[in-house]
């Protein structure tokens, strides 16, 4: 199948992760999502129907991947092909219900977004597909396991305060860990997870976060929160797995866990071993892209994003919630140009945007 895939490249990017894994099954991928200094690409104000029209060979399915980081194309609902949408952050972001009405295929990576997201696009197309793990990153490297516990992920301000922020300094506290508040490159994470005894992932938000699988992938024991969204569909809990109970704020439970599995290395890397196997049997990046082309290929599946053949204005209006989220407003003012709108009427169109650019 050939698949045009759209999204803002950047080397740690989900996106860049699914681009590998179809390659991987033999798939023929075309880029047509935004550029980076280290990766060409297309402006974010070039309409994706432009783009695909202009390719040497018509794709047959174009595939937007969340984080979107200021790119979401015009014109997705005028693509003649069946179009896709991977959205990762459901949990945090309700602007996506909105960008999900441009698309035939909704695929949200936390299961208890499903039904709400099926009532948001007003079709049935909507399907559970979690996270996953790049084995080429996040493999075990056969290192010394000298961290007690390690932890890779976001830690920037909107995140203090906040349970996460919590445990982390506490755990770095208590035991040997990595640097938990530095950067690491792709290069990188599957070196720290593959140097410690204990991958630790709390969520924001009751999420299955990228780190369950990343940890396990690396032949770490993973201790998480205890989340729903599918975790104990994923993994046998106690056996591929183990979650603390994070239902008090004195982290009593997770202080016990951590300790325990430190103290009897056979049994943690027991663990370790079985939530290895599980992840890469069934959680892979390449499992994830079987599975959407699987659903996009079944009888039956049709182009009915609920924004196809809708009115320029209903588009238009779609566009703006999402533009404005993304800080997109270079296309807002295109959006504004196009629809002749006069100058002050323009300024007041893009006010949002500029509030959340000056104020987040």
């Amino acid at each position: 199948m050939h698949i045009a895939v759209g999204y803002s490249w950047f080397p740690t990017a989900a996106g860049y992760h699914w681009e590998r894994a179809l390659v991987e099954r033999g798939h023929r991928v075309t880029f047509v999502g935004l550029g980076h200094e280290e990766r060409a690409g297309y402006d974010a104000t070039t309409p994706i129907d432009r783009i695909v029209e202009r390719l040497p060979e018509t794709p047959d399915l174009f595939l937007w991947i969340d984080p979107a980081d200021r790119y979401f194309p015009q014109g997705i609902e005028r693509l003649p092909i069946p179009t896709a949408c991977y959205l990762i952050d459901v949990h945090i972001g309700g602007w996506r219900k909105v960008a999900a009405r441009f698309f035939d295929a909704v695929f949200v990576a936390q299961k208890d977004f499903v039904e709400e997201y099926t009532q948001a696009v007003g079709h049935c197309q909507v399907y559970w597909l979690p996270l996953a793990a790049a084995p080429d990153v996040h493999r075990d490297h056969k290192l010394e396991r000298i961290y007690d516990i390690g932890f890779v992920g976001n830690l920037a301000a909107a995140h203090r305060g906040t349970a996460r922020a919590r445990r982390l300094a506490l755990l770095a506290h208590r035991y040997q860990t990595n640097d938990f508040y530095r950067h690491y490159p792709p290069s990188e994470v599957g070196e720290v997870y593959s140097r410690s005894r204990i991958v630790f992932n709390t969520s924001i938000a009751g999420d299955v976060t990228m780190r369950i699988f990343e940890g396990a992938a690396a032949g770490a024991l993973v201790l998480t929160d205890s989340v729903a969204n599918g975790l104990h569909e994923l993994f046998s809990v106690g056996q591929e797995i183990v979650v603390f109970n994070d239902d008090t704020n004195d982290d009593a439970d997770l202080l016990a866990k951590a300790d325990f599995y430190l103290a009897q290395p056979d049994e943690r890397n027991a663990i370790a071993a079985a939530g290895q196997r599980r992840t890469l049997a069934e959680h892979t990046y390449a499992h994830r892209a079987d599975r959407l082309l699987a659903t996009i290929s079944q009888t039956g599946f049709r182009q009915c994003a609920s924004l196809r053949g809708a009115s320029e204005d209903a588009c238009r209006a779609a566009r703006h919630t999402v533009y404005t989220r993304l800080h997109m407003l270079d296309a807002l003012l295109d959006e504004a140009r196009t629809a002749g709108y006069y100058p002050a009427r323009r300024l007041w169109s893009v006010l949002p945007c500029l509030a959340r650019r000056l104020l987040l």
